[in-house]
């Protein structure tokens, strides 16, 4: 299934309340053609590959906003998800967590393919 995108925080019909797990991907804003955070840009291209296909799982990327608002105590992604850093994927099935990568989960192969159930 293919990636698709939202800002945050994402509409419910984005995060449905399906069988299948849908995956929301917290990225940091594109800023002058590239995301600001460095770490957002090195898993990128794993993630794409990830959810880009017709077998794929459903990946939902949201943007945090720009560093400024990122770095802000009181975002809403930290209270809401508990996101304490991006890039962050958290798994959902019938809208509850039921798991969540992070940077070195996300390149590690190994574990970045059991998270995603393939």
């Amino acid at each position: 299934m293919p990636l698709t995108e939202t800002t945050y925080p994402p509409p419910d019909s984005a995060i449905d309340s399906s069988s299948s797990p849908v995956f929301l991907i917290f990225y940091s804003n594109v800023e002058g053609g590239s995301m600001w955070c460095p770490h957002c840009r090195d898993v990128q291209g794993v993630v794409k590959a990830a959810f880009t296909g017709g077998s794929k799982p459903r990946g939902v990327i949201t943007y945090v906003g720009n560093y400024t608002q990122w770095k802000t105590p009181s975002h809403p992604a930290r209270g809401k998800y508990g996101v304490k850093s991006v890039p962050t994927i958290i798994k959902l099935q019938k809208g509850k967590e039921t798991g969540r990568a992070t940077k070195a989960d996300i390149l590690d192969s190994g574990k970045f393919e059991a998270f995603l159930g393939l």
